[in-house]
């Protein structure tokens, strides 16, 4: 019961940290709205899911990799800003569209494309953006050691202890999407 306990606090402390997941989530949610929110969060989580499992077997490896190899923040870094840089252009072109008879000619072009493309996409751009975020990593090395250390938790239960987190996590995400899905409409 106390496995149980610990995973679901942990879980609703984790989904409440302010990151870049958090609010593209939100603004996911906000713009595009519930279904395309829960197809970035499943991309968030298995990006968690999979940083976890590396915590699990290699954690002491990539800690030490990480501080031996500075490069990895810049390269994160330079991700970042590169993304930055396509949202900023994104934004750009559709305010152009919205301003020009382009933007119905276009509305046609994407409404056929992306019907196959979009949740793939939102899905890789949720695993991608967990991904490319160093401190996610090192979050959840520390959690595994905090685990296994203070918790003194062994293999199944630590499997149990992170899946209810995870778990937690989604369950708490959902309620985030859906109450800021529903600003769009104020």
């Amino acid at each position: 019961m106390e496995i149980i306990q610990n995973g679901i606090f942990f879980g609703i402390l984790i989904s409440f940290m302010l990151g870049p997941a958090f609010f593209i989530l939100i603004e996911t949610s906000i713009k595009k709205g519930f279904k395309a929110a829960i197809i970035l969060d499943i991309g968030i989580l298995l990006s968690d899911a999979i940083y976890l499992l590396a915590a699990f077997f290699v954690a002491e490896k990539i800690n030490h990799w990480l501080t031996t190899n500075p490069f990895v923040k810049y390269i994160a870094g330079t991700i970042f800003i590169l993304l930055g840089i396509v949202s900023v252009y994104k934004n750009i072109i559709q305010i152009k569209l919205k301003n020009s008879k382009i933007k119905e000619v276009k509305e046609i072009e994407t409404d056929t494309s992306k019907k196959i493309i979009y949740p793939f996409q939102l899905f890789i751009k949720g695993l991608g953006l967990n991904a490319i975020n160093p401190g996610v990593l090192i979050f959840w090395i520390a959690a595994s050691t905090y685990a296994t250390n203070e918790l003194k938790l062994g293999d199944f239960q630590l499997f149990s202890f992170f899946g209810i987190t995870l778990l937690t996590m989604f369950i708490v995400d959902v309620f985030k999407i859906y109450f800021s899905s529903r600003l769009k409409e104020k």
